[in-house]
């Protein structure tokens, strides 16, 4: 596999430093555009502090160009990479390596590294591409550090999303927050933080102490690493917009909420970050609180009227149209063409999740979530993990992922998957899919492919 793994290598252009034919321009863009990220995210580094004791040249970093994923300044890269002798402390793997799900850390030879898809596109400049990074490589310094500043991803899948006062109140928070952050004079900023922070206040009530609880680790996870990102940028506004967010749309407005309420902080509470790192276990939203000065009471910056009937309106709307939507989007999966993929455990042996893109999932009902980007599911039998296919998971008790999984439906799919059955091992292969079980009953129905690791009643058997 060794020698494998190096004369795959050898096909990578000449810009990895390894003797090669010529090959397209566009690829060669590719790899040296890796190199190019690299070289920026350490000259912003060596000219900022972006946060208290964080020094991004000190993080691994692993890059998947679309052709090879390039590893940097890993202490003890895995033995399928491949130094470059051109490139010191640069190894390289062929392809997209298995670790390389999406932008974010994982453990790799049991070292936190940050990992990150970068390819060729006219819409992020060089200085964007090495911010990316950095905000990966900021999780990995929050994953050493803060570990329990990672929200708990369970309660995204039973979120209230459906009641239409939670939405409301949400708006108004987020609105009142966005002028608070764009106020030219503190008072103005002050008092419409304030107001922010009380409607926040209303809305938690509403919500269980894990759903609050996950919204505040949400905005000091990924909302400081996007902070970062956006020093590492120049950029000095968050992403908070008058129209907010989709109603289902939590997580994303966790990254802006989180910048903006760091952007706030800056304003009204120096050394902030540095109490943060040292230890302080206070919320964002609880930090700002402490910190504003007096101010008028929200009253007097109140929002309109007619922009809070607005946002209860649009708020009953649109939580309708999410119900709406939910349906709508199982009819379309249920009639996707082509071949399908079917899954089903036993009640005593579910599935469980081994790896999922949170911000690619919809919970379509009680039991069910549709995944649009990439899951693993396994348990004792083996494990089946799919690539941007559409999945459809029927959760096996109260909670539709982490009580396990009944069943997974994958449809959609062009070429009929190849299956392999051998000494009691059920293999199936297709575009983006790989499934591999032990004990596996096997059974083709027209373009339906089940694979049931259902255990037979005493005394009965399943027939192939």
């Amino acid at each position: 596999m060794r020698i494998l793994a190096v004369l795959l290598l050898l096909s990578i252009p000449a810009a990895l430093g390894v003797p090669a034919q010529p090959a397209p321009r566009a690829a060669r863009a590719a790899a040296v555009d890796v190199y190019s990220v690299v070289a920026e995210v350490d000259r912003i580094a060596s000219r900022a502090t972006l946060w208290p004791d964080f020094d991004p040249r000190r993080i691994p970093v692993e890059i998947y160009d679309g052709r090879t994923t390039l590893l940097f300044r890993h202490p003890a890269p895995p033995e399928e990479f491949v130094s470059l002798s051109s490139r010191q402390g640069v190894w390289a793997f062929p392809g997209r390596h298995e670790t390389v799900t999406a932008n974010a850390p994982v453990k790799l030879g049991g070292v936190w590294t940050a990992t990150a898809i970068i390819e060729p596109t006219p819409r992020r400049s060089l200085k964007e591409q090495a911010a990316l990074v950095l905000h990966e490589m900021f999780h990995v310094h929050q994953r050493e550090r803060h570990p329990k500043w990672a929200g708990n991803e369970l309660e995204l899948f039973t979120y209230p999303f459906e009641d239409a006062e939670l939405l409301a109140l949400r708006r108004i928070e987020t609105e009142a927050l966005r002028r608070a952050e764009r106020a030219a004079r503190s008072k103005d900023a002050a008092c419409h933080a304030r107001l922010a922070l009380a409607t926040r206040r209303e809305r938690f009530a509403r919500l269980s102490a894990g759903a609050s609880g996950y919204e505040r680790a949400l905005e000091l996870n990924e909302g400081l690493a996007r902070y970062v990102e956006a020093r590492a940028a120049g950029a000095r506004r968050s992403d908070l917009n008058a129209n907010e967010y989709p109603a289902g749309e939590l997580r994303t407005r966790g990254y802006a909420m989180g910048h903006a309420l760091a952007l706030l902080l800056e304003r009204f509470a120096p050394g902030w970050a540095a109490r943060l790192e040292a230890g302080d276990a206070r919320s964002l939203d609880e930090l700002l609180a402490a910190a504003l000065p007096g101010a008028p009471a929200p009253e007097s910056c109140a929002l309109s009227e007619s922009f809070v009937a607005s946002a209860r309106s649009r708020a009953k709307v649109e939580t309708e149209a999410l119900i709406a939507r939910r349906e709508a989007l199982r009819r379309e999966f249920a009639a996707r063409a082509g071949w399908k993929i079917v899954v089903k455990a036993d009640a005593a042996a579910p599935l469980w999740p081994q790896n999922f893109d949170p911000l690619n999932v919809l919970r379509i009902g009680a039991a069910d979530v549709l995944h649009t980007r990439h899951l693993k599911l396994g348990n004792d039998a083996g494990a089946i993990e799919s690539f941007h296919r559409h999945m459809l998971t029927g959760g096996a008790g109260a909670h539709p992922l982490f009580n396990g999984v009944r069943q997974l439906t994958l449809a959609g799919l062009a070429v009929e998957p190849v299956v392999r059955e051998a000494e009691g091992k059920l293999t199936l292969e297709a575009e983006g899919v790989k499934a591999e079980f032990r004990g596996a009953q096997f059974e083709r129905t027209g373009q339906t492919l089940t694979i049931n690791l259902q255990r037979p009643p005493a005394g009965e058997s399943h027939a192939r």
